[in-house]
């Protein structure tokens, strides 16, 4: 694993989970955890149920070891006839979804937000936003197929920072239109920030070589994408299904309760986009060309898995640490008040001890889609949401919506467990390293939570932040974690 490119992607995901995180305290501050913000984050969830299929995950899970194959093997020329072909299908298919979508937008939304039939108002907002929205997976989609190329041609700093003009578009009109349209207004940002992704990305096409061609109907690759596709297709189902089931039992429980889900969601999403998506998406390309040319993968699950858990972990221990403090640094403004602040925070606590799990299941999920073998995960994954399911209705009774958020982070250890059973030579691998990094965590957790004490939580969280990274890299130095010796010597080589 070259921590180079994770580093390209990282960065480039950093300014797009800045903005998306401003973007969350745009929405904090002009609507709250009102029963208006409640009705969008379900509308906007709705599409993104078929996000991580149509978008970055299963899409690209069945086209980028196609494509990688006819690259590798045939050249430049083959690939952009499959790319072409590939895309005539897929453009069609999304009209057909986001039709039917747009049509039975009623019906999905009394499905999935049953709490919202009770406040017709809310229940009519969530049925308009969700109409609006919904062409935006069309965008997307199309976006994570440009995106999948570029990733294979190693443009990962690219591929990173393209959703900040999503971000930045929905925080300009939000901003905009907030007094004509309401919540409305963050709507259009949506389609317009979907829009400009896609011609960002689109941009970058050409500098790879990549032409596009007369499409063929019924050619060979697309055919074998497609047929990845079906056991990817459920593989994601299930991912989503979980998400219908936090929604709908969400929605059954006080108003607010899915914004504080949200806004917490949001910030587990730094560090898994920055460190788990990230040596994911770098990972996938690169365990395809082994896969394609017969070479031994396992050196690089070893060590996609140790840079995966080096960044989580201490993630973890540092948001644990200065969760209260980062929510109300984030987002406690306008109608974001203290109480929300609290609630949001102790939600955050219960998804903290899903991350390196669910960021390692990215990884490792790609090991055998870069075999093609899609079945496996698919089986998995409908283990771990039928726990998560199970865990969600018990867990909400005592824990309310705090059990939702630690359903997901069990079902998600419940499920890496599953996907590294046939690669478990590669834990005991591991020991000594996971030793190393949760003892070092820990140290460097110790004057944090002294430095919460004594300081405010703007303080705290600046100053804590700085120490904790600190302490980590010398204590890990000292203990000879091989990744930070390494970034050391070549710091001190520039």
């Amino acid at each position: 694993m070259e921590l180079k490119k994770v580093g390209g992607f990282s960065l480039g995901t950093l300014f797009s989970r800045v903005t998306g995180m401003g973007r969350e305290i745009v929405f904090a501050y002009l609507f709250g955890s009102s029963a208006l913000m409640d009705a969008f984050r379900v509308a906007f969830n709705i599409p993104n149920l078929l996000r991580d299929f149509f978008g970055e995950g299963g899409m690209n899970a069945a086209f980028v070891p196609v494509f990688s194959e006819y690259h590798s093997k045939e050249g430049t020329e083959s690939a952009n006839k499959y790319l072409s072909s590939f895309l005539l299908p897929l453009i069609i298919i999304l009209l057909i979804v986001v039709t039917l979508g747009i049509i039975f937008s009623p019906v999905i939304i009394s499905f999935l937000a049953k709490g919202f039939t009770k406040d017709p108002l809310q229940y009519e907002a969530a049925v308009k936003l969700t109409r609006l929205i919904f062409p935006f997976l069309i965008l997307i989609s199309l976006a994570s197929v440009v995106m999948g190329v570029l990733i294979y041609f190693d443009r990962f700093f690219v591929t990173g920072i393209y959703p900040v003009f999503f971000n930045l578009s929905v925080i300009i009109c939000s901003f905009l239109l907030y007094r004509k349209m309401g919540i409305f207004g963050a709507a259009v940002g949506i389609l317009i920030g979907g829009l400009l992704q896609f011609l960002f990305l689109g941009s970058f096409l050409s500098k790879s070589g990549i032409r596009f061609k007369k499409p063929e109907w019924g050619h060979s690759g697309v055919k074998q994408s497609f047929r990845l596709l079906v056991p990817v297709f459920f593989t994601f189902a299930a991912t989503r299904i979980n998400v219908a089931v936090t929604l709908f039992l969400a929605s059954l429980l006080p108003v607010g309760n899915i914004s504080h889900l949200s806004y917490a969601f949001r910030l587990v999403q730094l560090p898994l986009g920055m460190f788990g998506v990230a040596v994911a998406v770098v990972s996938l390309p690169e365990l395809s060309r082994k896969a394609a040319t017969k070479l031994d993968q396992y050196p690089y699950i070893l060590s996609s898995l140790r840079a995966v858990f080096l960044l989580s972990i201490p993630s973890v221990f540092l948001l644990f640490s200065l969760r209260l403090s980062a929510v109300r640094v984030i987002y406690e403004h306008g109608a974001f008040i203290m109480q929300d602040s609290v609630r949001t925070a102790a939600i955050l606590l219960f998804y903290l001890l899903g991350i390196p799990f669910i960021a390692g299941n990215k990884v490792i999920g790609n090991v055998y889609f870069s075999r093609k073998d899609t079945k496996t995960p698919m089986k998995i994954s409908y283990i771990a949401m039928i726990v998560n399911v199970i865990l969600a209705v018990i867990l909400l009774n005592s824990l309310g919506v705090r059990g939702l958020a630690l359903a997901v982070s069990i079902s998600g250890i419940v499920q890496f467990v599953l996907l590294i059973r046939p690669y478990r030579k590669v834990l005991t691998d591991l020991r000594l390293f996971f030793v190393k990094v949760i003892l070092v965590s820990f140290g460097a957790i110790i004057p944090v939570i002294y430095i919460q004490k004594v300081c405010g939580y703007v303080s705290s969280l600046l100053l804590g932040g700085l120490i904790f990274g600190l302490i980590f890299v010398c204590m890990g130095y000292i203990l000879k974690i091989e990744e930070i010796c390494r970034l050391l010597k070549t710091l001190k080589n520039r």
